[in-house]
């Protein structure tokens, strides 16, 4: 009898640190918190239906090396340890990953990353941008530090640089931004809103930056693209706001 109870307690306390170790919640559709291995051929998080690949528009390497520790951000909720950085590159590099439940009309999804200038600003061909892209059927949205326009903001853009948004928020070497993308995918032109730097654990704010030129289709995976020095963490997308900016102790 005290054997048994003994399982019993061991198998409820591994369940419960398997519970607690899960960075997604039953409403999350993916989230990727890079951990410590290289990140093309990595098959880590959820949400996923392959690893990464090297892939994107002209990405003719994946020069990404993995961190074994976390790019933090104030009161963000952390997932798995590790983050993934670029170095400022002579050409364009990218890393493309499937999503196992594609994104498409009639929907309206979240998704939010950490991300972080590092090195010398705008060093890198096409003078050295970096962020994640939404890949569609004959479109990408970048959201990111752009190679042209506003090169010290934030933005979003068609990938290429069509159609640029800038945010307003600056690219600041060594400082990590929080940026949360709402994505409206409707009937001809969908609506992305990008926040920047928003309160975690907060309501969605009640106003953003908006994108309304580009029509992604279905999206059936994301992208890491870049030139230029950065590093990237925290991967989550979700089907409401709090989804993706959990706080700390949530």
């Amino acid at each position: 009898m005290r054997f048994r109870t003994v399982c019993a307690s061991i198998l409820a306390l591994a369940a419960a640190l398997m519970f607690a170790s899960r960075p997604a919640r039953a409403s999350q559709i993916a989230y990727e918190g890079f951990g410590p291995s290289f990140p093309i051929y990595a098959n880590g998080g959820v949400g996923f239906s392959g690893p990464w690949a090297q892939g994107g528009f002209n990405a003719f390497a994946s020069g990404y090396t993995t961190n074994a520790v976390s790019l933090s951000y104030p009161s963000l909720r952390p997932g798995t340890a590790g983050s993934v950085s670029g170095s400022a590159f002579p050409a364009i590099n990218g890393a493309i990953r499937n999503l196992e439940q594609p994104l498409g009309d009639g929907t309206t999804v979240y998704m939010s990353f950490v991300l972080r200038p590092d090195g010398v600003l705008s060093d890198g061909i096409f003078n050295g941008f970096f962020g994640v892209t939404l890949n569609g059927i004959s479109n990408d949205l970048f959201i990111g530090k752009p190679g042209g326009g506003a090169l010290d903001q934030y933005v979003l853009e068609t990938r290429g640089g069509i159609g640029q948004v800038p945010s307003g928020t600056s690219t600041n070497v060594g400082h990590a931004a929080l940026l949360v993308l709402k994505a409206q995918f409707v009937s001809g032109n969908d609506i992305f809103t990008l926040y920047t730097n928003p309160n975690p654990g907060s309501t969605e704010p009640s106003s953003g930056t908006v994108k309304s030129d580009l029509d992604l289709g279905v999206v059936s995976k994301i992208g890491i693209y870049s030139s230029g020095a950065f590093t990237v963490d925290e991967i989550r997308i979700g089907t409401t706001y709090e989804d993706v900016v959990p706080k700390t102790g949530e």
